[in-house]
């Protein structure tokens, strides 16, 4: 397969994985909107974020995070804490309720991962892995968005209750 060949085919599989993204089983009830599950997932591992990083770091425009913040707030998944002193924006920051609900969408997410891969060798699952957060990286690197990954940062509270950390384990 010539190199414009393997390129088309890799678009199309990342076309067919982004409709299974999140959802590898029936939406579960709990489950977070995917826009709520991106922010409390990068807001878990980081510092509190004014809306303006917020939306350099998603790469989205102000106006759409904004909308996305106001749904979590009135679900009381963040809220707004202190900045540093003499700072006016605000910075967001989630709250106890909001990761419970970000650790139990990753459990749900985590069991269909699971099914699907539940028969792959740990070899397999870890080569998928590497060239996974490879591919991210990379993406990561050109858009200059990186995004944190736990063993880069403290998180707020650890992954109980979800084996996001030992997904190699398996």
């Amino acid at each position: 397969m010539e190199h414009r060949d393997t390129v088309q085919a890799m678009q199309y599989e990342m076309m067919l994985l982004s409709r299974y993204q999140f959802r590898p089983h029936p939406r579960a009830d709990g489950m977070l909107e995917r826009s709520a599950f991106l922010l409390l997932s990068r807001l878990e591992l980081v510092e509190p974020m004014t809306l303006k990083e917020l939306s350099r770091a998603l790469n989205l425009d102000i106006s759409t995070v904004h909308r996305q913040v106001g749904a979590l707030l009135r679900s009381e998944h963040v809220e707004y804490v202190l900045g540093l002193p003499g700072e006016v924006a605000r910075r967001l920051a989630p709250t106890p309720a909001g990761l419970r609900a970000l650790i139990e969408t990753r459990a749900i997410n985590e069991e269909g991962l699971r099914g699907v891969m539940g028969g792959w060798p740990q070899k397999r699952r870890e080569q998928f892995l590497t060239l996974l957060r490879r591919f991210n990286q990379d993406v990561e690197d050109l858009e200059n968005t990186p995004w944190p990954r736990w063993g880069d940062a403290r998180p707020t509270e650890p992954p109980t209750g979800s084996a996001t950390g030992s997904a190699t384990a398996e």
